[in-house]
């Protein structure tokens, strides 16, 4: 690959998107949507300026970070009020839906797609999943209402968590024994590690963590720049040693975000800052690789079968779990409808592809790889586009 080539055109979409960014998203263009497009026009399935050969490893890392870094950002920017009025929206959704909507996906996805039925226990838990970074334009909208917006950031900020076990356990019986890394009577007790761990670290770093910078400024120990640079170490120590101890990282960092103090106001603030720019250079960084290197991939493998699903994943699959989920809350059907549409697959689905590649191989050790693979990269394509739109549309609803 021609790094040069790859940092011009990136460095150039970012440029000229930021010009004209306001008229861009007045005609409902978001920022994904237009760098992913870009992506795919620079890569062999159009232009062919650049020559995809990004390692796997490298493309996981740079999600992996990512997504914590998102995850960590997006609670510390949670009114901690809001929990004790509003969660009993997310834990409805976390506790009936998502389970729901792993089961829906998975019993549609073995007649549609002709899987077998652990294969398409692996493509559902990959597509269930959601990611807040694509329905920002509503969740910044200050029309939305307060508790639409503090169910869908839990409701992306910890379902990723939730879903990583499982996709793992999985991963493990697909490997046929040979290398699965934890035998049948062991997985229990990795499961409650995963999120005993993850939730002692979310919880000392949060406090604790968020205390240290915070005294620190009170002393003006510390300078402007490293308050920005602090803050950004601490979502990945968090993440980094949630992992290392057995524990779930993306389940520590959500939670570290949360219980920052309110009174850490210089913390909260910068990782806004660190959000608003760096963070969303990140994530926009990791949707032009898709389009690049994730899309040339699949298209050659896509079928109208893979479609359908993909098009089932983000309406019935995920809709049809999140209204049953609902019932009894007293929430009116607008809202219903919001929560039930604004469950966008992105980061986290890439991210899971990307561990199932490094756990167990290429395509030529997955009997069935390439229409998981296609299927998702498509489902997470057709996201993008179609909850960027929808945003627009809502927003002009809510007017």
């Amino acid at each position: 690959m021609d790094a040069h080539t790859l940092l011009f055109i990136l460095a150039a979409s970012l440029l000229g998107y930021g010009l004209v960014a306001r008229n861009i998203e007045h005609a409902g263009i978001s920022a994904p949507m237009l760098i992913t497009l870009i992506g795919i026009l620079s890569g062999p399935l159009v232009l062919n300026l650049v020559n995809p050969e990004l390692e796997h490893h490298g493309l996981k890392l740079m999600a992996e970070l990512t997504l914590a870094i998102i995850l960590f950002t997006d609670a510390s920017q949670t009114k901690r009020r809001h929990l004790l009025r509003y969660e009993v929206l997310p834990i409805r959704l976390l506790a009936i839906g998502l389970p729901l909507t792993f089961m829906a996906g998975w019993l549609l996805a073995v007649p549609i797609l002709g899987l077998s039925w652990l294969a398409a226990a692996w493509l559902a838990i990959m597509l269930t999943p959601t990611d807040a970074a694509l329905a920002q334009g509503m969740i910044n909208n200050p029309k939305t209402p307060e508790r639409l917006r503090h169910t869908i950031t839990v409701e992306s900020g910890l379902n990723d968590g939730l879903a990583l076990p499982v996709l793992l356990f999985i991963l493990a019986l697909m490997q046929a024994g040979d290398y699965a890394f934890l035998d049948a009577d062991e997985w229990p007790l990795f499961v409650i590690q995963q999120f005993a761990v993850g939730t002692l670290v979310g919880w000392v770093a949060g406090r604790y963590g968020g205390s240290l910078i915070h005294q620190a400024n009170k002393r003006h120990q510390i300078t402007p720049m490293f308050q920005r640079l602090s803050s950004l170490a601490l979502a990945l120590l968090t993440y980094s040693g949630a992992e290392l101890l057995g524990g779930n990282g993306f389940i520590a960092v959500f939670l570290a975000g949360l219980f920052l103090s309110p009174r850490h106001t210089l913390v909260i603030e910068r990782l806004k800052e660190f959000g608003e720019a760096e963070g969303e250079l990140l994530a926009l960084l990791v949707f032009f690789l898709f389009g690049l290197v994730f899309v040339a991939e699949a298209w050659p493998l896509m079928q109208w079968s893979h479609l359908l699903y993909a098009l089932l994943s983000l309406t019935v699959i995920r809709m049809i779990p999140v209204f049953i989920s609902l019932l009894g809350s007293g929430l009116s059907w607008p809202d219903r409808l919001f929560l039930a549409w604004f469950g966008p697959r992105g980061i986290a689905s890439i991210l899971y592809v990307l561990i199932a590649v490094e756990q167990m191989g290429y395509s030529d050790s997955i009997p069935e790889y390439e229409a998981v693979f296609a299927t998702t990269v498509l489902t997470v394509l057709l996201s993008i586009f179609l909850h960027g739109l929808s945003t627009h549309v809502f927003q002009r609803s809510s007017r």
